[in-house]
């Protein structure tokens, strides 16, 4: 069977793509509650099916930050070394920073081999779609 293939999606900058099929794996909504609370648990790519994971580390590498700051800003309170309003103010700032990271930073990762027909099937639905 011969056909025109669809050309590549183009790259999200949300890091969405399946790394199977290269189409939208999920909701940004649901890559975030994937980092927040499914480090390592597979989940079907909604394009394909295929198993997407986000791997722990690269979440840690966007939350450490956060956990050191709020750390550091608690024994600086508890001295009197800096105000409660300039912590809240800053914490507010990293975890719009944080959040933007889990979505824009933390790629999908392929879970098990790749199954060429579920690729083929995935992009034929999408080149079908008007």
């Amino acid at each position: 069977m011969t056909g025109t293939v669809s050309p590549p999606p183009r790259a999200s900058p949300l890091r969405l793509a399946c790394p199977h099929c290269g189409l939208r794996a999920m909701s940004a909504p649901r890559k975030w509650a994937l980092t927040a609370f499914g480090w390592e648990k597979p989940m079907p790519c909604r394009a394909c099916g295929q198993q997407v994971e986000v791997r722990s580390f690269s979440v840690m590498r966007w939350t450490a930050p956060f956990i050191f700051f709020c750390l550091l800003a608690s024994v600086l309170m508890a001295f009197g070394l800096i105000q409660p309003q300039l912590v809240m103010a800053l914490a507010g700032a990293l975890v719009i920073v944080a959040l933007g990271g889990l979505l824009f930073g933390v790629p999908l990762h392929k879970r098990g081999r790749t199954d060429p027909q579920a690729v083929q099937r995935a992009h034929a639905a999408r080149s079908a779609r008007p």
